[in-house]
This record gives structure tokens, sequence and C-alpha cells, in this order.
């Protein structure tokens, strides 16, 4: 019977959900075990600040880079008591189909293009007609997140506004230890599956701490889309021989079915 790895972090993990029920559908059995862990600034003046202004219509665009953005977000704006101003004054932009799902459980839809392939670059590419030339956008992503929409957007001459929303840090001393003894001695995984660059980053960095060999004997990788696929590429100098068609759940899960010809 297969086994596949799931690295994505525990606040996304769930039994229940798409991955989950087609992976076992066909028989495969599923491990999570995260390689990254979120939490709140410990200063959040900043984050506040950023929202309470969107609130009041000081940014034309709000961009969130991931379903984890979107969960900070909300949970934040709903705190701060916000959440309907700031979706009334400001149009949503979406890296991934993922993350557009997500804001859509807040009845939110991204009113900037959607990227298929879940990109921030395909994202970036797209600034061109959305109307953004001389307007404040605010940015909300992880300390680790990628500069890519900062740097399209301030070459457009649009006004980007960059916010530490969340932290993401790597995983546990236990979580970094369950993975050494599954690539050891098992279950060792038929596939690795990675939701996220920074889950690449982290991965890669805990194995070079711990056992750097193993990193030329690793199993079949997949990534949900392809900025995590270039991500793999840059780390281990490897394609992922799994790549979504689309980022979203059910792709990543039909794609490894058929890597593994159930």
């Amino acid at each position: 019977m297969p086994n596949v790895l799931l690295t994505r972090p525990r606040i996304r993990s769930s039994e229940q959900d798409e991955l989950h029920r087609l992976l076992t559908s066909v028989r495969i059995t599923v491990h999570e075990l995260p390689m990254i862990s979120f939490e709140f600034p410990k200063d959040l003046r900043a984050v506040d600040r950023a929202l309470t202004g969107a609130a009041e219509g000081a940014f034309s665009s709000i961009i969130l880079s991931s379903p984890t953005s979107v969960h900070f977000f909300a949970e934040r704006a709903n705190e701060l008591g916000i959440l309907e101003a700031i979706r009334l004054h400001a149009r949503f932009g979406a890296v991934g189909m993922a993350t557009a799902k997500e804001l859509s459980r807040f009845s939110i839809e991204a009113g900037l293009p959607v990227p298929l392939h879940g990109g921030a670059h395909e994202l970036a590419a797209s600034f061109q007609t959305s109307a953004l030339e001389g307007k404040a956008v605010l940015l909300l992503q992880s300390q680790i997140g990628l500069d890519v929409l900062e740097h399209a957007l301030t070459e457009m001459g649009a006004h980007p506004v960059r916010v530490t929303l969340y932290h993401t840090e790597g995983p546990t001393l236990g979580d970094a230890a369950r993975l050494l003894t599954m690539l050891e001695s098992g279950p060792r995984p038929d596939v690795i599956a990675f939701f996220s660059p920074s889950a690449v980053q982290y991965f890669v960095r805990t194995l070079a701490e711990m056992a750097s060999g193993m990193l030329r004997e690793l199993p079949a990788l997949a990534t949900i889309g392809e900025t995590t696929a270039k991500a793999v590429e840059e780390a281990l100098h490897r394609r992922p021989e799994i790549v979504a068609r689309k980022s979203d759940q059910a792709s990543l899960a039909e794609d490894i079915i058929r890597y593994l010809q159930l």
C-alpha cells in the first residue's frame, strides 16, 4: 500500500478534507508531518494600523498570498470588528485558486485575476490589466514572503505597502525527529507533497542539519503549484515528479494517484 507524506501545517490539515478523501479512496496511506507552523507577530500594531486603514478606504486593493494569510486576516479583522468595512472598501487579490476559495468562505470574491497555477509570478504578470497604477495596494504576507508582488507593483507605478501578517516558523524538534525516523526506518513515503516554498526550505534545512545524505535519496516529490516546484528546483536541483495542474487539492491528489498508477 503506497504512503504519501503531506508537509502542510496543522491548521490546514484535516482527515476529512478533499485531499485525504481522494487519496485514501484508492488505499493510499496518508501521513501528516508539518514542516512549518504559523503565529501572529508578537507586536500587532503594524497589522492593526494596516487593517484599520483598509477599513477606512486607504487601499484600493488587498492581496493575500495564501490560504493561511486569509485565515490570519479574517481572524484579526473580526477581532477588530472591521471585516465588513474592509470588504466594502477594497477589492481583493489572491495568489492561487486555493486562496480565492478560502476568501469565498468569508463572502469575499477576488476582484483581481486569480492565477490558475497558484504562482505569485503569474499574478504579478496580470497587474498591467488591473488598473493599479497610482493606487495604494496592501500586501499581507509572512515575514519570509516573496518580493515578487511588491517589485511588480512598484515597477508599474502602484504604491505597495507590505505588512507582516503572520510569522512562519520551522518544524518542532519532535516533528524533525519524526521526519528523520520516517525516512530512515519507515514507513518510508513513496511521495512527499509540498504546499509552499517555505515548507520546502524548512524541509531541506532540517535534513541538511540532521542527515544531509538523505537529500540525495528522497522519493518522488509533489507540489501544489509552480511556485513551490521552483523552490524544489532551487533547493534540491531536481524537478518535482508531480506538479499539480491546478493549485487545488483535487488536482494534486489526482496527479499523485496517476503517478502511482492506482
